[in-house]
């Protein structure tokens, strides 16, 4: 069983190297690096693109617990009545990261043209 977070992510990884596999998943070298020498547990957003990317449970990932397959029955399942919502908040947090990188990445010039367009889409065109 994989004991550590660390652990877990070694099963993921296979034979890829960790900072080339962290690339694959879209999280940071640095920020990875953090992860993978301190044993710490990540973001929720970023155990999110792991949990995507390999397509584990994030229990398995948190814990290194899972359920057995013949237990899964009689679990107690939280259900959306709108299922669109949970597919929405999954599209706005990954816009929220583009605009984070835009932010941090990008000179002033994308900067104002990103703001430019979301006052567009907002209607506050005379700003």
């Amino acid at each position: 069983m994989a004991q550590t977070f660390k652990d877990r992510l070694k099963i993921l990884m296979k034979s890829d190297r960790p900072y080339s596999w962290s690339k694959k998943v879209g999280i940071e070298k640095g920020l990875f690096q953090y992860y993978w020498q301190k044993g710490k547990i990540p973001t929720y957003e970023n155990l999110l693109k792991i949990q995507r990317y390999a397509g584990c449970s994030l229990d398995w990932l948190l814990t290194g617990r899972s359920v057995a397959f013949e237990k899964i029955e009689n679990l107690p399942m939280v259900t959306e009545k709108n299922p669109q919502y949970g597919a929405r908040n999954l599209r706005l947090a990954d816009a929220m990261v583009k605009v984070r990188d835009i932010y941090a990445k990008k000179t002033d010039k994308d900067i104002e043209a990103l703001e430019y367009f979301v006052d567009t889409v907002l209607g506050h065109k005379g700003r």
